[in-house]
């Protein structure tokens, strides 16, 4: 499945599932999304989470987590640019961190893409 098979609402739509509750990675893109994005809305107190600890959290492994985060960033996929609702950098230790945006909190003050910081 790719970015244009699968809009933005199917991810919030996609089933609720419970944290420690583990997804399965058995092709539904769409639940796994969801449960992603709620862990790290969960997690993020402002400061960004290590794709490790999320991975751990969620039972999905660190490639899993990427994708789904790198899908859910505003980053660009051939023609269709991403929501903007997760930030991804590696930090000074090397080390994959996510952070949640406020569109990826469903804020409506913020409907474009994430804007970068440093």
């Amino acid at each position: 499945m790719n970015r244009a098979d699968a809009p933005a609402a199917d991810v919030r739509d996609a089933p609720d599932r419970g944290v420690g509750e583990e997804v399965e990675d058995d092709g539904d893109m769409a639940a796994q999304a969801r449960f992603a994005l709620e862990t790290l809305a969960e997690l993020d107190g402002g400061s960004g989470v290590s794709l490790p600890r999320l991975a751990k959290r969620t039972g999905l492994r660190v490639s899993v987590l990427l994708r789904l985060y790198t899908l859910m960033s505003d980053a660009r996929v051939g023609d269709a640019q991403g929501p903007g609702w997760v930030r991804l950098h590696v930090d000074e230790d090397g080390r994959w961190i996510a952070r949640i945006t406020l569109a990826g909190r469903g804020d409506s003050a913020d409907d474009g893409p994430a804007q970068t910081t440093t």
